[in-house]
């Protein structure tokens, strides 16, 4: 076993990109170390950490971590660690030694390996080093690419998802509220903004917080569709935990010398039992937030935090519920935040803000204020309405846009920066996303089916007052009884059954409000009438849920119906149906859309069949003819449900109490018409022009469209089989579209992603969505992520010789094709690699230093060269090596040169960047006084953070390949 120390220096073989870390901790098998080019911390096994121990030697090179250079002059070993006596380059011999303990080295590194293996003669196959450049070139283009993250989900290209998912996952510490209508995919737009920011390295710990119904919908759509393995945190798991995060900080304390008892001075060792560390991605429920050390959670550094149903979260200026303040202190505490809501102000101005709030404390820091903005809305709607639509603007319209944008220049050519500024300021700004069915195509047309019913005597009357104790029971007769009796004369479980019978091979969602209707419904056609049926309601466990509805997508043998009371309304999809019953209606507008939501989804194939029976006569017939008549509320989506309920509440409760009354009935339906459309109008002409522009870029979503179509057109196939080939995976065809992959009797080792049973995959969007069975192969794929993370940690491939094999080239013919990475070595907070992603240099040089590679290509180079015997490689090698290496010098400085090209681009971009956001801010202070002096002094140190490290971006030599021309 290695033998290490505290203090020692080490470099990670496998994530070079970390610098030289420093040996902070130890303990029987672990040793941690510490990074300080990127502020982290890796904790290895001792017997097979994928550790180098750096030391140097006389003559060597070293730099101290305050930046000086240093040659060393003599080398001891103190109690096992390095003490170097060192002088500046230009010091006399003896003169200016300095002391320098290895623990006192600086982070940077240079490492040579790519040479070292050169002229110490370790050179591999072309093939080994062909797939080195290729993981290299695959490494770039991934972190260069305009759709980075967004290639590797499993998801139908739709335009509005894309393009608010680009938009989002760009940006640093996204803090935003995705409010999609039903049906539109937000849960598709939060996990492409997890899998985009996770894969461009922006967020690396996310926390997912949803409805305890819906944690397990979440866990297998993010493995599904996007390959992100989230763990499901509740009280049993906590639980489980703690023993051992105990046990962990004895141990450590016991480490650090601090047992019971001990009196020592020294500052005690931080605690490091926060279960949830334990996990890089976790899934909890609201519910579990009562349950769990909110400090714990809050302290666990969360780069992004995702609330779904956030609708249920409750705050009033006078106080807040519980789980509002549970996920209030969680959002202050993480970086980065989504909040999910189909309803972005139907429950409320109030509400509305509530929301706002959690996203940017001091951008919407009052309620009276955001109130006062309101009556500038329908100004700056019209304004941006304006400029958007019309191809030239009057000096009017340029003299109002200059009014709200005076530091502008106003011009059409820059129209896309004046909307997006404009939007940025007024309103809720770029903090909401909502599209809407009217600006987003692909919805089926909705159908409703009214089936009036016999009222049964065993109700009693039909026109008896509703119980002031339980006004409900008035829509809900059957609720008085204790059994499932009432099914037997309910005239509604009569037509039910009957319309099941005779659509046997159609799939029907039944959704009732009570959790006892849907039981006695599911025992009584299930038992008594012998029919194939589900159930799924609130007291079942969320296993037995997923297991109901799983049994009910079943095509070939599941159940015909699934029978919902109202929490199958919330979160769940079941767009394979395309029959809706509705037992009964709800009072709020907003649930009867989430229950026809359920179908009415991007997806769904078919027409959307609504059948509501009835009781003729009965309060359920002005229900719902309030919901058809009066504001269309089946046929059509309905945004402004809440209000016109809360407008015509008066008149509808009094037409309930009396069904027979006509002409209130008559007058509850025009007036609710009359609102419908006032409202309607009001919300065509105000903010939602603002919200529709923001969120709605047609033009932007074509071209991520077009791109993601390009990328599926240049898969990972040859590159992964290839790899397959050097590494002993088992390859089989499955189908012309998909293949098999096994785990060869020959691997040296476990490959990434490939279980022991083997998996089917596929390079072909349409087949993967198709088969939920066979896995979605991109380059985004953590299989081939994998892959090229595996190939880059190997030594193989870095050194080269090979025989080349052309007439046109006269034989003896010496060239040397060199590959290089721009790279920058930095804390992964400051995200740098958003100005510098990894960048491929290729130089093709002759004998005589001339740049052949614009002429000749990797690729056409690589056909042409052949095998060489690594006998007469190494003679080579030997025999040119002072010729190699004064070619390579001057190549290292020619490349130089260019790469400080790419990082004063790159330097640039940043400071472009930085300079928006600080400037943003100080526009909001001035707004909001709220906003502190120190949130606008944390933007200029990490611009200086980022200048720092930047500069120390360095251009390294990757893989070198030697060509001899043959005969």
């Amino acid at each position: 076993m290695t033998e290490f120390a505290i203090g020692q220096r080490w470099l990670s073989e496998t994530e070079t990109e970390l610098g030289l870390g420093i040996v902070v901790n130890l303990d029987y098998r672990l040793v941690t170390v510490f990074y300080p080019a990127c502020e982290e911390e890796r904790t290895y096994a001792k017997n097979n950490a994928p550790l180098s121990r750096m030391t140097f030697g006389p003559g060597d090179t070293i730099q101290t971590n305050e930046g000086d250079t240093l040659i060393v002059e003599a080398v001891e070993e103190v109690d096992q660690l390095m003490i170097y006596r060192a002088a500046p380059e230009q010091a006399s011999s003896g003169q200016d030694l300095r002391t320098v303990p290895e623990s006192q080295l600086g982070y940077l590194v240079e490492l040579s390996a790519v040479t070292d293996r050169l002229f110490s003669k370790q050179l591999d196959s072309k093939g080994w080093f062909t797939m080195r450049v290729a993981a290299l070139n695959a490494l770039a283009r991934s972190e260069q690419s305009p759709v980075q993250g967004l290639r590797g989900p499993r998801i139908d290209l739709i335009g509005h998802q894309l393009a608010i998912a680009d938009d989002v996952a760009q940006r640093y510490a996204p803090r935003v509220l995705l409010a999609d209508e039903v049906g539109l995919g937000k849960t598709i737009e939060a996990g492409l903004i997890i899998h985009q920011q996770l894969h461009t390295h922006r967020a690396r710990r996310v926390l997912v917080v949803v409805p305890a119904p819906l944690v397990h919908q979440w866990f297998v759509e993010m493995v599904r569709r996007f390959n992100l393995h989230f763990s499901i945190f509740d009280r049993e798991r906590l639980l489980a935990l703690q023993p051992e995060t105990s046990i962990r900080d004895m141990l450590a304390n016991i480490i650090a010398g601090e047992e019971e008892g001990d009196s020592s001075d020294t500052e005690p060792a931080p605690a490091s039992g926060n279960p949830f560390m334990s996990e890089q991605l976790i899934l909890c429920s609201t519910e579990f937030l009562e349950h769990c050390d909110m400090a714990q959670l809050a302290d666990a550094d969360w780069d992004l935090l995702v609330v779904d149903e956030a609708h249920h979260l409750t705050w009033s200026e006078t106080g807040a519920s519980e789980a509002y303040q549970r996920v209030e202190q969680l959002a202050a505490a993480a970086r980065g935040l989504l909040l999910l809501t189909a309803t972005p102000e139907q429950l409320g101005i109030e509400s509305h803000f509530a929301r706002l709030r959690l996203l940017d404390p001091d951008r919407f820091h009052s309620l009276p204020d955001f109130l006062a903005e309101q009556d500038a809305y329908q100004s700056v709607a019209t304004l941006a309405a304006r400029l958007h639509d019309e191809a030239v603007w009057d000096d009017a319209l340029k003299a109002q846009a200059a009014a709200h944008l005076p530091e502008m220049a106003i011009t059409e050519s820059a129209r896309d920066e004046i909307l997006r500024e404009l939007l940025d300021r007024s309103g809720t700004g770029r903090a909401v996303f909502r599209n809407t069915r009217k600006h987003v195509s692909g919805f089926p047309a909705r159908h409703v089916y009214g089936e009036p019913m016999m009222w049964p005597d065993q109700y009693g009357p039909r026109d008896a007052p509703a119980d002031p104790n339980d006004p409900d029971q008035l829509l809900h007769p059957e609720s008085g009884y204790a059994d499932d009796s009432w099914c037997s004369e309910d005239s509604r479980v009569v037509w039910l059954a009957d319309f099941l019978r005779q659509n046997r091979d159609q799939k029907v969602l039944v959704i009732c409000a009570r959790r006892e209707t849907a039981i006695d419904l599911h025992a009584w056609c299930g038992y008594k009438l012998g029919m194939n049926v589900a159930v799924f309601h609130e007291d079942m466990d969320l296993i037995s849920r997923d297991r109901a509805a799983a049994y009910f997508a079943d095509e070939e043998d599941g159940a015909q119906a699934l029978i919902c009371s109202e929490i199958g309304s919330e979160g769940r999809n079941f767009q394979f149906a395309h029959h809706l019953v509705l037992l009964d209606l709800p009072r709020n507008p907003d649930l009867l859309e989430q229950r026809i939501g359920r179908l009415d989804r991007i997806g769904q194939q078919e027409e959307i069949r609504i059948h509501v029976p009835y009781f003729a006569g009965h309060a359920q017939e002005v229900l719902f003819r309030w919901y058809d008549e009066g504001m269309q509320a089946f046929t059509h989506t309905n945004a402004a449900g809440p209000q016109i309920l809360a407008r015509t509440r008066d008149a509808l409760e009094q037409a309930l109490d009396h069904p027979g009354d006509d002409a209130r009935v008559d007058a509850l339906i025009a007036q609710t018409q009359a609102v419908t459309a006032e409202l309607h109008a009001r919300m065509e002409a105000g903010r939602d022009r603002l919200l529709e522009l923001g969120s709605h870029d047609p033009v932007r979503a074509e071209k991520l469209i077009a791109a993601l179509n390009a990328a599926d057109d240049a898969p990972p196939t040859d590159f992964m089989e290839a790899t397959f080939e050097r590494f002993g995976v088992e390859v089989e065809e499955h189908s012309a579209e998909a293949l098999i992959l096994k785990p060869g009797a020959h691997m040296e080792g476990p490959f990434p992603q490939l279980p022991e049973e083997g998996v089917t995959v596929t390079s072909h969007r349409r087949t993967a969505l198709a088969r939920d069975d066979i896995q979605f192969l991109t380059w985004e794929h953590p299989m081939v992520t994998g892959a090229i993370d595996m190939v880059l940690a190997e030594d193989r491939g870095k050194a080269c010789v090979t025989l080349l094999r052309n007439r046109k080239v006269k034989p003896g013919t010496l060239l040397v094709e060199a590959v290089y990475t721009i790279s920058c070595v930095a804390p992964r907070a400051l995200q740098v690699n958003r100005f510098l992603p990894t960048t491929v240099l290729r130089t093709l040089i002759d004998a005589q230093g001339r740049d052949l590679s614009q002429a000749i290509s990797h690729e056409g180079l690589s056909k042409q060269c052949h095998k060489l015997d690594k006998p007469l490689a190494r003679k080579i090698v030997d025999s040119q090596q002072p010729l190699l290496e004064k070619l390579l010098a001057a190549e290292q400085t020619r490349v130089n040169a260019q790469a400080e090209t790419v990082i004063a681009e790159a330097r640039a971009a940043m400071q472009r960047e930085q300079a928006h956001a600080r400037n943003r801010l100080a526009r909001l202070r001035e707004k909001n006084p709220a906003i502190r002096p120190e949130e606008i002094d944390f933007i200029d140190e990490q611009t200086r953070q980022l200048e720092r490290h930047l500069d120390e971006a360095s251009c390294q030599l990757a893989a070198v390949r030697i060509i001899v021309a043959g005969e």
